[in-house]
């Protein structure tokens, strides 16, 4: 039965005791054995294969099985796979297939059948030349052996002497050296010890020196710190002036009360009616100074040390260490700016992590890109690349290395714990009870806006609900899309934004209502911010502007719009360590530098 040639059959092949049909091997892929041989177109054929082509090609000359060529040479051809090789090219020394010999070897004059010119190899001149060559290397190979051999001997004698000199050279050298060395070492230990001893008498002269510098220091900042006291107490005298005089009116008022229900429960009359004018007439004075009472300016400040180096020149010559710079007014200013380029085109929202780490949600990829910047500049990196299954809207820092992010199509909320270089150490799951957009976290609760239905929660860490804030007072709702929310310094109050009303507002935490902010150039609100003063910042997303809102959501200033280069801004985030105020926008983030008027 006929099977598949493989390529592994070659001539020095074990298994190959027979030739094979070339016309079947090239047509069919089939194995058959060879039992003639066509000289004219030199290729082995089958007893079928042989029957066909004398039907056709009555003229070739064709070998039955006992005249054909026996000296079987079954490789094949490199350049063409299918073809074994037949001949050998004499000019190119160079064997060839058929196509090789039709197409490369056309000019050449002296191509052969390679088994006609193989089969008398054996007792050809050349065999015989190339036997005597061998045999006369072979011979010339020993000679040199010898010659190698009786040379080598004269070498390592040479490498030997050359050898022992330069050792002895080398033990000279390396004695003479080390001599050196410990002269230098002896006459080292010997300045060292004078210089040991004047050392120690020129360090008893300097602790003197310092303690009585110290001890002027000490007094000087002493003194220092008693002024900042008395300036600090002195700041708000007339508040507190006020306070004392406040306890007089509830004394006073006190006084007056009684003494007109001891005029009426007496039945003295006249006394009752004088009383009751004069007490009239105090009330007007006490209504007086209630009010002055309560709209009282309490002035504020922050207290700012002075980086003062130690220096003797600074010990004698300064004598401002600390102070306190007013701040009567929370109203800031741009100072200048620079943009990060970040290739995201939906910022959902931004969350500054430390003074170098800015944190991005990527509501339109399944992501949270980590962006590494250098605050002395405008350069920025990206640092990692954190992937989930969904898609992250919402961030707020839990504490320096724990974020919690919002999901809002999987109704969930994931904390994450970084490592200090910013690796991702762990992603727990909380549930997030609903469409959750916004976040902040107010230790030790979780404050979270949702839509369908509208309303803000108080989660617990494990993320059971504590509070829900859906409606107000009158029953009516108090929001419609609350997008974002953010918490007051003091944890006293959260401010939500609230997209298709174009309002802010803030409650506290028991649902009530304190404020709203609503203003015609406030379009489309989306993240807010707070900076350490209680100061609001909220971004327009269609009116392109951030507005600066205080506390209690008065309009203090639109601090940046479409002329400081905003476009779209979505996202907003303050760094109370650098006051720098981050916007995310399509494909970009703008970095204000600002500060207070």
């Amino acid at each position: 039965m006929a099977t598949n040639f493989s390529a592994s059959h070659t001539q020095d092949s074990n298994e190959i005791k027979e030739m094979y049909c070339e016309e079947c091997d090239s047509h069919t892929g089939e194995y058959a054995t060879a039992v003639a041989f066509c000289v004219d177109c030199v290729e082995y054929k089958c007893k079928t294969c042989k029957e066909y082509h004398r039907r056709h090609f009555k003229s070739h000359k064709v070998q039955d099985s006992d005249n054909m060529p026996h000296d079987f040479y079954l490789e094949k051809c490199s350049a063409h796979p299918k073809q074994l090789i037949k001949f050998y090219c004499s000019e190119c020394c160079i064997e060839a297939c058929k196509l090789c010999k039709d197409n490369e070897h056309v000019k050449c004059s002296n191509v052969n059948h390679l088994p006609t010119l193989a089969s008398g190899i054996q007792n050809s001149d050349d065999l015989k030349n190339l036997q005597q060559n061998l045999d006369k290397l072979s011979a010339d190979i020993k000679d040199t052996e010898k010659l190698l051999k009786a040379k080598s001997e004269v070498v390592v004698k040479q490498e030997e002497k050359a050898t022992e000199a330069c050792k002895k050279h080398k033990d000279r050298l390396v004695e003479a050296f080390k001599q050196q060395h410990q002269d230098l070492i002896d006459d080292f230990d010997k300045k060292m010890e004078e210089t040991i001893a004047r050392l120690k008498k020129e360090r008893l002269e300097l602790v003197q020196e310092l303690s009585e510098k110290e001890i002027k220091f000490k007094n000087k900042i002493t003194q220092a710190e008693t002024d900042m006291k008395e300036e600090v107490v002195s700041s708000n005298t007339e508040f507190k002036v006020l306070k004392s005089e406040h306890l007089n009116l509830v004394e006073n008022l006190e006084v007056l009360t009684a003494d007109l229900e001891q005029t009426q429960k007496l039945g003295q009359n006249c006394k009752h009616f004088i009383k009751l004018k004069s007490t009239k007439q105090l009330c007007g004075n006490l209504h007086r100074n209630i009010e002055q009472i309560q709209q009282a300016y309490i002035q504020h400040y922050k207290f700012k040390m002075f980086n003062i180096q130690p220096t003797e020149l600074s010990l004698e010559s300064d004598t401002i260490f600390f102070t306190f710079v007013e701040e009567s007014a929370v109203e800031r200013k741009v100072v200048f700016n620079f943009d990060i380029k970040c290739d995201i085109d939906l910022i959902s929202s931004l969350l500054v992590l430390s003074e170098q780490t800015l944190l991005i949600s990527y509501y339109t990829k399944f992501s949270i890109p980590v962006i590494i910047y250098d605050v002395g500049t405008s350069h920025a990196n990206y640092m990692d690349d954190i992937k989930f299954d969904a898609k992250p809207f919402g961030i707020t820092k839990v504490s320096d290395y724990k974020v919690a992010v919002t999901f809002p199509d999987k109704r969930m909320i994931r904390m994450i714990t970084f490592s200090e270089d910013m690796k991702v150490l762990d992603i727990t799951k909380i549930p997030g009870n609903g469409y959750c957009t916004g976040i902040a976290y107010r230790n030790p609760y979780l404050v979270v806006s949702y839509w369908n239905p509208a309303s803000i929660k108080i989660l617990s860490m494990s993320g059971e609900v504590v509070k829900t804030f859906d409606k107000d007072d009158n029953g009516q709702k108090l929001f419609i899309k609350p997008w974002y929310l953010n918490v007051s310094p003091d944890n006293t109050m959260i401010y939500v934004s609230d997209r298709k009303e174009h309002t802010v507002t803030c409650l506290n935490y028991d649902g009530k209502v304190k404020a709203v902010y609503k203003d015609d150039q406030l379009k489309r609100p989306h993240q807010l911010a707070v900076d350490e003063y209680g100061s609001v910042y909220v971004c327009g997303f269609h009116s392109g502007n951030i507005h600066q809102l205080s506390s209690d959501l008065t309009k203090v200033k639109i601090l940046v719009d479409k002329n400081d280069g905003l476009d779209q801004p979505r996202s907003v985030a303050y760094c109370p360590n650098t006051k720098r105020l981050f916007v995310g926008m399509p494909n970009k983030i703008k970095v204000f530098n600002v500060s207070l008027e």
